[in-house]
């Protein structure tokens, strides 16, 4: 009898490790598809990039072309990509993509508005890319590591020294900017830190405590605040220290550096 109940045990055991592998290598395959399709949009961005720079070489151009030409290829290629959101020595390295009509539109898509479970990263809805006081970009915190999944490193302060500085640009040029806070928090607790709907301030007051809120949970002092007419980016991914937990960075344009 003990001999039967150990075979089933046993073959139970097999099936349920097939199985876990199989979904295991199915989330590896999806993940592997994903990056395949960021990589060749990277690929259409970055030769533009080094055409144009040629171009501003042959041509002997003493001033950079306005229009981002690689976003701008992309653009044409599909007109929700408005941005491309970049830190250095990160897998953060991906399109922007902005589609007002419908919340979370790319949460679940690609660049080519099919399914995919890596997404892309996506302006809020919330945003007016043109006039926001604070840019809200959401990724994905994949478990290989990619998408946004390089912001929780921003718990260590270390991480943060090494990579302090958010690259942006947009169809109009290149924009940079120096986090000032790094935190997580949980959402949809009822009394939430709705640092997710803070896009246009209603006035100084209202900026300088959004700011405010930010650094005084920030996991070390960076060193670098805000002023009211700072234009701010903020970076958002899932977060698993706390129930529906979100990591968060936050940088401010340095245009006009201030600490």
């Amino acid at each position: 009898m003990r001999k039967w109940i150990s075979r089933i045990l046993f073959v139970v055991s097999i099936i349920l490790l097939t199985i876990s592998l199989y979904f295991l290598m199915g989330m590896y395959l999806q993940d592997q598809k994903s990056e395949t399709g960021f990589d060749s949009i990277r690929q259409i961005h970055e030769e533009q990039e080094t055409n144009d720079n040629k171009d501003d070489i042959e041509g002997d151009s003493n001033s950079p072309a306005i229009v981002d030409p690689g976003l701008l290829a992309l653009h044409e290629m599909n007109p929700d990509c408005i941005g491309w959101i970049k830190i250095e020595g990160t897998a953060i390295d991906y399109p922007v993509m902005y589609h007002p009509e419908e919340k979370n539109y790319y949460l679940r898509r690609n660049f080519e508005k099919e399914y995919d479970v890596s997404g892309t990263p996506f302006l809020s809805e919330l945003c007016d890319p043109e006039d926001a006081d604070n840019l809200i970009i959401y990724g994905h915190h994949m478990s290989s590591g990619k998408v946004f999944a390089a912001l929780d490193r921003y718990k260590s302060e270390e991480f943060y020294q090494e990579h302090p500085i958010i690259q942006y640009s947009t169809l109009h040029g290149k924009e940079q900017y120096q986090i000032i806070a790094a935190f997580a928090v949980p959402v949809y607790t009822g009394h939430d830190f709705e640092y997710y709907s803070f896009t246009k301030a209603e006035n100084a007051e209202d900026y300088l405590k959004f700011v405010k809120e930010c650094k005084k949970r920030s996991y070390y002092d960076t060193g670098y605040t805000a002023q009211y007419g700072d234009k701010l980016i903020t970076l958002s991914t899932c977060e698993y220290s706390h129930k529906n937990g979100r990591m968060v960075v936050i940088g401010k344009q340095i245009e006009n550096e201030r600490r």
